[in-house]
């Protein structure tokens, strides 16, 4: 279960990225660069190595597969709207939001199992710009 650790804070991490190009790029009324969406799909297939020893450790194998499965479904379906020019700005802005509530969701999950902490610092930025409660 290491590995899907590794990948679910990798997908958590690439997912957050996704989300913060979203909001920048519409503060500055364009659109996300190819290069952004290539490096989070990338990101996310890479497993992350920080964090996955204690991650795995309090989350449930069968829970940490389900919310890996979610992340990966938010990076690939924000991945393809954002290239996908009839996709409306609306259709957009419900997707990114799904998706921050997916990052709060695992974050709030390894707090729950982790003492209330979260076990790294990218972890708690993640925690912190994503507003999550």
């Amino acid at each position: 279960m290491i590995e899907i650790a590794g990948l679910a804070i990798a997908g958590v991490a690439a997912l957050g990225t996704l989300v913060q190009a979203y909001y920048s790029s519409k503060k500055a009324d364009k659109d996300i660069s190819n290069a952004k969406l290539k490096k989070a799909e990338e990101r996310a297939s890479l497993p992350l190595k920080t964090g996955i020893k204690k991650v795995a450790e309090v989350i449930d194998d069968e829970l940490l597969e389900t919310l890996q499965a979610e992340i990966e479904k938010h990076n690939k379906g924000l991945i393809k709207a954002f290239k996908t020019p009839s996709v409306s700005d609306s259709e957009r802005e419900l997707l990114v939001e799904a998706a921050r509530m997916q990052i709060c969701r695992f974050l709030a999950e390894v707090k729950r199992f982790n003492q209330g902490n979260l076990p790294t610092k990218r972890l708690e930025k993640l925690w912190s710009s994503n507003k999550c409660r």
